[in-house]
């Protein structure tokens, strides 16, 4: 049975990490009730926190606080550090995308200061750059981009390149909030070209639909439009039917343009 689970809890993070979010969703919850079968809490935390990541990409945020809460409190019971830091921080994401960003800093915060206590390098940038979303959501763009630049470091340091995409691409937004649209565009163009390395086609797709933003920002309107329509395609392929629409939107103002 423990086979089992992880054995679904893995099909989960592949489709998870394929772009395939619905899907993933399913052998997540399939996992999550084998792990509650067997008692095995560790199993249930980690199949909490990935039933909380496809929500997220589905745009469920209330779900994804539901999830992340659960495995939260399970991490603490059974004393490990690194996944409540994992919880804490993706409890952050949930609160931010939902507009509550002295909330989402506040679990970001916490998240980060036990990843430098058990000296987790990856964790640690990734709570550097979540604070920096947080920060750039609240429209303080320098603070975001120093803390986005901190995570730039350690990830380019320890070699995690979708870390860096990520980075880049965080960077590209604070960018594009204060009007630099070119070293935007840069940042950019960084991002994707490291997701297409990677073959990362969530990163790929956001990365080709925020270049697009910025490039209509400028007179490349024709690039622009390229671009979206990749984003398009690729947003379809993972049935993330929320970015599709964004994307048509985009595309149809655009056209009056030309």
């Amino acid at each position: 049975m423990a086979g089992q689970a992880r054995s679904l809890g893995n099909l989960g993070d592949s489709l998870w990490y394929a772009g395939r979010p619905a899907q993933a969703v399913e052998y997540y919850e399939q996992g999550l009730e084998v792990c509650r079968e067997i008692g095995d809490r560790h199993g249930e935390a980690n199949s909490l926190i990935g039933l909380g990541n496809a929500y997220y990409s589905l745009g469920q945020y209330q779900r994804v606080i539901d999830c992340q809460q659960q495995s939260l409190e399970i991490h603490r019971e059974i004393g490990d550090r690194n996944g409540e830091a994992a919880s804490l921080g993706n409890l952050g994401l949930a609160y931010n995308s939902l507009g509550q960003y002295q909330r989402a800093i506040d679990f970001q915060q916490q998240s980060l200061e036990i990843r430098r206590e058990i000296g987790d390098r990856n964790g640690e940038a990734a709570s550097l750059g979540n604070l920096g979303l947080a920060y750039n959501s609240l429209g303080q763009y320098q603070r975001a981009i120093d803390f986005q630049q901190q995570s730039l470091e350690i990830r380019r340091e320890i070699g995690d390149r979708n870390g860096e995409a990520n980075s880049l691409g965080n960077l590209g937004n604070a960018s594009y909030s204060l009007g630099q649209y070119q070293r935007t565009i840069d940042f950019f163009q960084q991002s994707l070209e490291i997701c297409r390395e990677i073959g990362d086609l969530s990163g790929e797709a956001i990365s080709y639909f925020n270049l697009s933003q910025a490039l209509a920002k400028t007179d490349e309107k024709r690039e622009a439009l390229q671009s979206f329509e990749k984003a398009r395609a690729l947003f379809e392929g993972m049935e993330l039917l929320h970015m599709v629409e964004k994307c048509n939107e985009a595309i149809q103002a655009l056209k009056k343009i030309f």
